[in-house]
């Protein structure tokens, strides 16, 4: 319902149509007049959300040739120079309006927000760090089955307990490196590394610890049909904690190859394979419980096939998505499975509620479907039927920077699995905020 909610709130093909119409009469204007600044202004605007930036840099210029003192000009020019990704003119003309001395409080709050950015992504050798610190609320903190039944061996029971809700603090650290070797083809060596903790307050053996890491070089390709084509090779590896104890240590290799269609339209497939050893569960049997079985994960190897990419529909409104297929072969035979992937994000930057705020807020509705197949029946569980699952999440993102470095950021998600195993059927409502900070 959110994802049609934003849909609707912003313009259609009668409404762009109208833009469209617009624009061209204000280039007819400007071309005739070409020192009215502030019809540029606007034109610049319209030109800006039909994401025609060329169009924009060539009015912008023009009106500097007629006065080169105009710093708004300056700052709107160096503006769609970095979303051309001409990042050293866009740092020159963002210096150059800043240190004018003629920009009000509000414009002046804009450029700061944007140069750090842009003089970073000019530089060969880049490192950039986002975290992310708060709360998070559970009303199932225990994963417990929403209806508290279960089977065993085939027969049903009614569990004694009862799912719990919990209360967790967080800390989230994504990085991202990249290095540029220096040729004219741009290619460059990219590294990413994720940290990600839990602490809950009621239930400490389900607090999570996860580090994960890919690294490899990004190859652009001579073409002529694409706007740019590149292939990633890499290779990436995880390890996780489940309360005080090793969980899962995943590590593999993989590759992609991204072809940008147009300014608007990116995509992406991509392959990836990956060794999954997983720590079984103590117990009475040979030092073993024969319930670690029941796990969805186990030790083997997994291989994933993925198609991902975005649209820009408009200058504020994007979406992406991303469709995967996951073969796991583990080392018991029942926990082997087939996993279908699917998930969308609507991103909706929007104005802040003050202009001190320099930086567009995002809000951004998501859903995400998730189809398990497992090959055959687990005894412990159910000797005849092998179990099924139709995971869906839905959720609402919010991203509110505040300045240049630091903001907030909030999530609303449901979650709720239906198997076709008791066990296995789980609810759950997440509500997450904290403040963020990037570097």
């Amino acid at each position: 319902m959110a994802v049609f909610f934003f849909a609707a709130s912003f313009p259609g093909p009668a409404t762009a149509q109208d833009l469209r119409a617009e624009r061209d009469r204000l280039s007819a204007h400007i071309q005739a007049k070409p020192e009215d600044d502030e019809a540029t202004y606007r034109f610049v605007v319209i030109a800006t959300e039909l994401r025609d930036y060329e169009a924009g840099v060539g009015a912008l210029e023009r009106l500097l040739m007629f006065n080169p003192n105009l710093s708004r000009a300056r700052k709107e020019l160096g503006f769609l120079y970095a979303r051309l990704g001409n990042w050293e003119l866009s740092a020159q003309h963002l210096r150059a309006a800043r240190d004018s001395g003629t920009l009000d409080a509000v414009q002046l709050a804009q450029i700061d927000a944007q140069l750090p950015d842009v003089e970073k992504r000019a530089q060969p050798n880049r490192l950039s760090v986002r975290l992310h610190t708060g709360l998070r609320a559970q009303s199932n903190a225990n994963f417990f089955p929403a209806n508290n039944l279960f089977q065993l061996g085939g027969v049903g029971l009614l569990s004694g307990g009862a799912q719990r809700g919990d209360v967790n603090t967080f800390q989230l650290v994504n990085a991202a490196h990249d290095y540029e070797f220096g040729n004219q083809r741009g290619d460059q060596m990219e590294t990413r590394v994720t940290a990600y903790a839990t602490q809950q307050f009621n239930l400490p053996q389900y607090s999570v610890a996860l580090f994960s890491a890919s690294t490899g070089p990004r190859f652009y390709m001579p073409q002529g049909v694409f706007e740019t084509l590149s292939v990633r090779p890499y290779v990436t590896g995880a390890v996780t904690m489940l309360g005080s104890s090793n969980y899962l240590n995943t590590g593999g290799a993989g590759a992609s190859l991204r072809a940008d269609l147009s300014p608007d339209v990116w995509i992406e497939p991509g392959a990836e394979w990956r060794s999954l050893w997983v720590e079984p569960l103590r117990g009475p049997y040979f030092g073993f419980s024969p319930y670690a079985t029941i796990s969805t994960l186990a030790t083997g190897d997994a291989v994933t096939g993925y198609v991902s990419g975005a649209w820009s529909l408009l200058d504020n409104l994007r979406l992406e998505g991303r469709v995967g297929y996951t073969r796991a072969n583990a080392f018991d035979a029942v926990q082997s499975s087939d996993q279908v992937d699917a998930q969308a994000m609507l991103r909706v930057e929007v104005d802040p509620p003050h202009p001190i705020f320099a930086r567009r807020w995002t809000i951004a509705p998501y859903a995400r479907f998730t189809h398990l197949a497992f090959d055959a029946p687990n005894p412990i569980v159910s000797p005849f039927v092998p179990r099924r699952d139709a995971a869906w999440t839905y959720g609402i993102m919010l991203d509110a920077p505040m300045t240049p470095m630091f903001g907030f950021a909030g999530n609303l998600e449901f979650s709720r699995n239906d198997s076709n195993l008791p066990n296995f059927r789980t609810q759950n409502v997440s509500v997450t905020f904290g403040p963020t900070a990037k570097f």
